[in-house]
């Protein structure tokens, strides 16, 4: 069977805490199966400069329904009191097995 994949970028929208946000990678014909991989990230503190306390960025296999390969990707950007607020984007690589 053919590999395809795709390279998807999650925006991560301005606010504080551990976010989990859903994106999907839709292929050409019915996804057989598939994985997900962090591919790269960028988290920025909208505030002036903190010590940090966590980085984190993570991507994570959700599901497949006929050619689209759902995922999560989860983040957390934090100082020792967690109270910060950032932004920024992660993206995945989607790699599946197709017909």
């Amino acid at each position: 069977m053919p590999v395809d994949f795709r390279t998807v970028s999650v925006t991560i929208p301005n606010g504080t805490g551990r976010r989990s946000i859903e994106g999907a990678a839709v292929f050409n014909s019915r996804v057989i199966r598939a994985g997900v991989a962090l591919n790269g990230f960028a988290l920025d503190i909208t505030r002036d400069d903190r010590p940090m306390n966590r980085v984190e960025a993570d991507t994570d296999f959700v599901s497949i329904a006929h050619n689209t390969v759902r995922f999560k990707v989860e983040c957390s950007f934090a100082d020792k009191n967690f109270d910060d607020p950032y932004s920024g984007y992660v993206t995945a690589l989607v790699v599946a097995e197709v017909e």
